[in-house]
């Protein structure tokens, strides 16, 4: 009896194509990179360096899947998850790419419901007269 052996040729989660890894990485991750805002871009550089150097199984493939992954949502989310990783240096502890993509797709999902918690706890500004 022989077996089949099925590959999957795109994330299921994210949509990303695994098939042509011969690809320029380097064009990608500026494409991808140039719709973002500069703050947002320093960011995602800053905190990319930082996983490139302290995570090891980590490289530019994971670092354009990352990109890639995040592509959907807005700059004030992945500046707040991003700062929220960095603050808890996490990345010291082998948590890469897609550690922080998690979070930022977490985030990003629940945003609205996040933010009418926080405002129904909090309260809001009162009105100046």
């Amino acid at each position: 009896m022989q077996r089949k052996y099925y590959t999957m040729k795109k994330c299921p989660a994210c949509g990303y194509d695994t098939s042509n890894r011969r690809k320029n990485v380097s064009q990608s991750i500026r494409k991808l990179l140039a719709v973002r805002g500069k703050k947002t871009i320093m960011n995602i550089n800053k905190i990319a360096k930082q996983i490139i150097t302290n995570v090891p199984q980590d490289d530019r493939y994971q670092f354009e899947k990352f990109l890639f992954g995040i592509k959907e949502f807005e700059d004030n989310v992945v500046n707040y998850c991003i700062n929220d990783y960095y603050e808890s240096r996490v990345f010291e502890r082998n948590k890469g790419f897609a550690y922080l993509k998690a979070i930022i797709r977490n985030q990003g999902k629940n945003n609205k419901e996040i933010l009418e918690n926080e405002r129904r706890r909090l309260g809001s500004v009162p009105p100046i007269k």
